[in-house]
């Protein structure tokens, strides 16, 4: 490890001799890991204390020049004195350090390759020894078990001989009487002879037991004959009574059958009576149900005939009378339609003198082409404004029967059709048209939403014709107002 003497007392170094009468040569050097760790990066600590004292006093400024050369110093000094210096150091002792690491490895390996065989010799004869002992422990413990299975077998010999019978009993005895135990038995000699002499005791009074069992079981058996004998002889008497008995039951069962037919034909003939009679009232009763049905329908036919009637006359009537109404309604429209007219007239004879006077104007300035187009446009907006004031008028005095003239498809409309429910949604309207209309546009032309069903704006059936002249003339007065 090339270190100095001093160094290595410094650090604690102990010389340790391995063998006593060794020479001085192979003496063995080892240090104590954290004393040598801390003199070899002891330089450097105490050059990293001394620098942090001087720049602890220093505030970096590298904006100057002096302050750069400052920084410059101390980073060296930090970086090149402490970090490189120490790095350094640390790879030059530690070197040394992981190539004895890797000698040592090496070493080893060639000492345990050497020392395998040797120990394997005499491991192996150790093992074979403690094999055999256990196998000859094994051996003798199965003997002892086979011994102490075999007493077991002749204590057992008497609940094996419960409910035998008495010749199977003598045989064991027999058998256990010839099986005189020996040295085969080992320590559990004396065991084995006490179990046989136990056992000899046991299954002779179970000998006994049986005897007297089968005897017993020879008595009750004889008994058991002589009872089945005795109940043969009462079935037998029993099978001839129940003949007798059934013979007599078939005949009284003959003789209630016999009246029962009887009784029974006798009933069949009766309500063969009775159902005759039954259809006889039940052909009566359809033929006059049938006659009652003809005079009805005779009946319902001439009311019918008569309600048809009395409606005809009622309609005849009803018909004239709104042709009378009609005739008189339009008479008077027509009349006040000319009077209105006569009135706008006027009104477009001064509107035109006014735009004659303001085209003049105009013409003078250089724009009297764009005045007589822009009155033009008004003329037309203003003529087709009062033409939608008198269609309103005379919708408002004929009901509805100038708008189903104009855009319905034949059915008549009344104005008493606005006190109906409100069933007309926006969506069918917009769906009629052809295109989408809102609420507050509806609302411009006059016409407010009547109900409404959650979102859904209703109005009146009737209002759809008034609807559409509205729109028509407001589209009309759009058209004149940009014809220009």
């Amino acid at each position: 490890m090339n270190n100095h003497p001093a160094e290595n007392e410094a650090v604690g170094a102990v010389a340790i001799q391995a063998d006593t009468g060794a020479p001085a040569t192979s003496q063995l050097i080892t240090l104590d890991p954290a004393k040598y760790v801390a003199e070899v990066f002891k330089p450097f600590n105490d050059k990293l204390e001394a620098l942090k004292v001087e720049a602890d006093a220093i505030t970096p400024d590298a904006s100057t020049t002096a302050g750069m050369d400052v920084c410059i110093k101390y980073r060296a000094a930090f970086r090149d004195d402490v970090r490189i210096a120490g790095e350094k150091a640390r790879a030059d002792r530690k070197a040394p350090i992981l190539q004895i690491g890797k000698l040592l490895d090496t070493k080893y390996r060639d000492l345990l390759e050497a020392v395998a065989p040797y120990e394997a010799k005499f491991h192996n004869a150790i093992e074979a020894e403690k094999k055999r002992k256990e196998e000859l422990k094994a051996a003798e413990a199965a003997r002892a078990e086979q011994i102490r299975l075999r007493v077991v077998a002749i204590r057992e010999l008497p609940l094996q001989a419960v409910g035998q019978s008495a010749e199977v009993i003598v045989k064991m005895l027999a058998a256990l009487e010839a099986d005189e135990p020996d040295d085969t038995f080992g320590a559990m000699l004396d065991a084995a002879k006490t179990a046989r002499t136990e056992v000899l005791a046991k299954l002779a009074a179970l000998h006994v037991t049986a005897t007297q069992t089968e005897a017993e079981a020879a008595r009750i058996a004889a008994e058991r004959a002589e009872l089945a004998q005795l109940r043969e002889a009462a079935a037998e008497r029993q099978r001839q009574a129940q003949a007798e008995a059934e013979r007599v039951a078939a005949a009284q069962k003959a003789e209630a059958d016999r009246l029962a037919a009887l009784a029974a034909e006798q009933e069949a003939a009766a309500l063969r009576e009775r159902e005759a009679a039954a259809a006889r009232l039940k052909a009566e009763a359809d033929a006059q149900a049938e006659a009652n049905r003809v005079a009805q329908a005779e009946i319902d036919r001439q009311r019918t005939e008569l309600d048809a009637a009395r409606a005809a006359a009622d309609a005849e009537r009803q018909a004239a009378a709104d042709q009378a109404e009609r005739d008189r309604v339009a008479a008077a429209t027509k009349a006040q339609m000319e009077q209105q007219a006569a009135a706008v007239a006027a009104q477009r004879t001064a509107r035109a003198e006014a735009d004659r006077v303001a085209q003049q104007e105009h013409h003078t300035r250089g724009s009297a082409l764009a005045a007589a187009h822009q009155s033009l446009a008004q003329e037309k907006a203003a003529a087709l404004a009062d033409q939608g004031q008198l269609t309103d008028l005379a919708n408002a005095q004929t009901g509805t029967a100038v708008a189903d003239d104009l855009f319905s498809t034949g059915s008549a409309a009344s104005a008493s059709d606005a006190t109906t429910a409100p069933a007309l949604r926006l969506g069918q309207i917009g769906e009629r048209l052809g295109i989408s209309l809102t609420a507050d546009f509806l609302s411009s032309l006059g016409f407010a939403p009547v109900a409404t069903d959650r979102a859904a704006k209703l109005y009146h059936e009737a209002d759809f014709p008034r609807m559409c002249a509205a729109l028509s003339r407001h589209i009309a007065t759009v058209q004149a107002k940009y014809s220009v």
